[in-house]
């Protein structure tokens, strides 16, 4: 996982970021809006209430503040309509 992130679901999931940007941690997500992730000796497990992983990002980054890690990267998710244009923001 360490090695190569961007295969467990891709280079622009919320997992992939965590490990690129926290060396020595792993994280995976999982169905219905879930985040785990596990290093220096601490684990954390994130749900998002309505099951969508888009604000899985936002909510890592503020959480991962409060331990003195920077996630800044995840502070905010852009949200598009299905042309792709930008029609707002998640952020925390």
């Amino acid at each position: 996982m360490r090695q190569f992130p961007e295969l467990i679901r891709g280079s622009l999931a919320t997992d992939t970021r965590v490990m690129r940007a926290l060396p020595g941690w792993i994280a995976k997500g999982g169905a219905e809006g879930l985040l785990c992730a596990a290093g220096e000796g601490v684990g954390v497990a994130l749900k998002t209430e309505d099951g969508n992983g888009r604000a899985l990002g936002p909510a890592a980054s503020a959480f991962f503040a409060r331990l003195d890690l920077d996630l800044r990267e995840l502070a905010v998710t852009a949200l598009e309509n299905s042309r792709g244009e930008a029609v707002g923001e998640i952020r925390m």
